[in-house]
């Protein structure tokens, strides 16, 4: 133990919790403290020396540490559940020998489980020789249920308390009822509920520069889905992006198109916090695609069109062909053209695939 002044100079997690604790303890005095090793012997050993010297006393100990660092997203779920499950046995040794487990399964960039295993494995410690029986697992998720993250490479974040409760149930934080599919007809409640999600994200993202994770939200809200998200302001076009892979949950989709549209529209400058008052946000939930023979098979105003061609492709919303006045021949021909090809290159050899768009916007609301 030693007083080092600079192991502190590319250490990060002390400042980033200091600003919480001033908020939230105002004026008690803080004990950074960091580990540098996992080393087991050692965090039994600190483990214990704390726990002595803050018995008796109102004190918290906060550990920093994030979980998975960089295997894609299901990869990170199971790692993060087996690292998260271990912390809630209290037992550091079996901790430590999840983690190594773990990094022994050759799972594709995946770096460390835990980057603060020593403080994890210290803490357990301390908060058993203070008594803690369990771990409650207050939160969990990782990069990719962000609306601006990727499922190819993330990082797992969890939040526990050590406490002298029952323990809770991993599938409490795990819990993602993702399914493949899609639903024709929404309630009001689940409209206003993804509209209002379009919203809270683009307004976060411009007040306090996070956006928020898209949680509590009804299971087929959580199916998984292509959308398009529009904004008009004042009736006129002022950003739409969509998303139409059936990947990803519907409701992480329309935060994702939420910010797409309102700060990488290239047609479009970004949408500002005084603009929001007048911005009105549109959703349209796509069906799966469905391939169809040709054009004959195509329905101007319920059909939205995929073209692909030479491995080029090109899609229209159901609403484009009606709005410009187009009929069949017409729309296939400018959907040729938004695909970089000639605006007769639909007429042969090209692949169409139909969907049909669920469209609900914020005006008609109750």
């Amino acid at each position: 133990f030693t007083f080092d002044p600079s192991v502190h100079t590319r250490e990060h997690s002390v400042e980033v919790m200091v600003p919480f604790v001033q908020t939230l303890f105002p004026g008690k005095p803080i004990l950074p403290v960091i580990i540098g090793r996992p080393d087991l012997d050692l965090c039994n050993k600190f483990g214990k020396v704390l726990a002595a010297c803050l018995a008796g006393r109102r004190a918290l100990i906060v550990v920093s540490t994030d979980l998975a660092h960089y295997p894609d997203y299901e990869d990170a779920l199971e790692t993060d559940r087996n690292t998260i499950e271990a912390i809630m046995k209290l037992d550091p040794r079996t901790l430590q020998a999840a983690v190594q487990t773990e990094l022994g399964q050759g799972k594709p960039n995946l770096s460390t489980c835990a980057c603060g295993l020593g403080p994890v494995m210290t803490a357990i410690v301390a908060a058993k020789q203070l008594g803690a029986t369990a771990a409650q697992i207050i939160s969990y998720a990782n990069s990719g249920d962000a609306a601006v993250g990727r499922h190819n490479r993330v990082v797992g974040y969890t939040a526990a308390a050590l406490v002298k409760q029952p323990a809770s149930e991993t599938a409490a934080v795990f819990g993602h009822p993702y399914q493949p599919g899609s639903e024709k007809d929404y309630t009001p409640a689940q409209k206003h509920r993804l509209l209002a999600f379009a919203r809270q994200t683009i307004q976060q993202l411009l007040t306090g520069e996070t956006t928020p994770l898209a949680r509590g939200f009804d299971p087929v809200l959580e199916r998984k889905a292509g959308a398009f998200v529009t904004l008009k302001e004042h009736g006129r076009l002022r950003g739409c992006i969509g998303h139409m892979a059936e990947d990803l949950p519907l409701c992480q989709v329309v935060g994702y198109c939420a910010l797409q549209a309102a700060f990488n529209d290239r047609r479009f400058s970004q949408v500002s916090l005084d603009e929001m008052d007048d911005i009105e946000i549109e959703i349209s939930v796509l069906t799966p695609f469905e391939p169809v023979g040709g054009p004959d098979d195509i329905v101007i105003g319920r059909d939205g069109v995929v073209l692909k061609k030479n491995g080029s492709s090109a899609v229209y919303l159901p609403s484009v062909a009606v709005e410009q006045g187009w009929d069949v021949d017409e729309m296939l021909s400018h959907l040729s053209q938004k695909a970089g090809l000639d605006r007769n290159a639909w007429k042969k050899g090209a692949k169409f695939y139909t969907f049909q768009a669920v469209v609900f916007s914020e005006s008609e609301q109750p």
